[in-house]
């Protein structure tokens, strides 16, 4: 039997958990989330409902301001992954936030968003001592004690990305290497203090590196130089 207009099915009608949240929302990105949050109390409380089972929040290229964000993190949801890839809003305030409201991350990006000082840094890896992926490309404040920290508190990082980090060198990154025995991947584009030296010794730890240039490019560069009676250490 057809429904009257008056009886007609709003999306707020339909079953929360296993329809909206499954087939519906995940086709929609979070600004068109938080405009829908402005509508009514009941879409507000659809939202607060959806981002309290969201384990992965992912806001790249996302336009906002840092108190919306801040916002958004003051609901009960237990993160797995964060993803802040180009957003310049992103201040010290919300990583701050970041610290104080979220507890489980394993993922976090930051690619190309704003910079953050040391001693937060230092928080962060504590709080998130669990981490597995680490994405803080061209975070120009980044240097050897912040790989310190990461090293020390992250031992279950299986990937970092630290492309365009400039002031990093061989110092910062041995200790990363030698203290998270699971790194599988490493990115250091554009990171000149990284001497083709230590990059050509992680073949032996069975790490896959990206860099400026093709490691494996650079280890045939060096081997053909030993040939010519020059010992130098691949």
């Amino acid at each position: 039997q057809k429904m009257s207009h008056r009886e007609s099915l709003q999306l707020l009608d339909l079953p929360w958990d296993d329809v909206v949240f499954q087939h519906i929302f995940p086709y929609l990105n979070v600004e068109d989330l938080c405009c829908l949050r402005e509508v009514s109390k009941g879409f507000q409380k659809l939202f607060i409902d959806y981002m309290s089972t969201c384990k992965k929040l992912d806001l790249s290229d996302c336009t906002m301001t840092n108190q919306y964000f801040q916002k958004i993190l003051v609901i009960k949801c237990k993160l797995k992954a964060l993803l802040l890839a180009n957003c310049q809003w992103l201040s010290l305030d919300c990583w701050k936030a970041i610290i104080q409201h979220q507890s489980d991350l394993q993922h976090i990006s930051t690619a190309n968003s704003s910079d953050v000082d040391i001693q937060t840094l230092e928080q962060f890896f504590c709080k998130f001592s669990r981490l597995k992926v680490v994405e803080l490309d061209k975070m120009e404040l980044l240097t050897d004690v912040g790989l310190h920290h990461l090293a020390t508190n992250c031992t279950h990082i299986e990937t970092l990305s630290v492309a365009g980090c400039w002031k990093l060198t061989d110092s910062g990154l041995k200790k990363v290497v030698n203290h998270c025995l699971k790194l599988k991947l490493l990115n250091i584009q554009n990171c000149p203090r990284v001497t083709e030296k230590y990059l050509c010794s992680l073949c032996v730890r069975g790490i896959h590196v990206i860099s400026s240039c093709s490691v494996a490019y650079m280890v045939k560069r060096r081997k053909q130089v030993n040939y010519l009676g020059i010992n130098i250490q691949i």
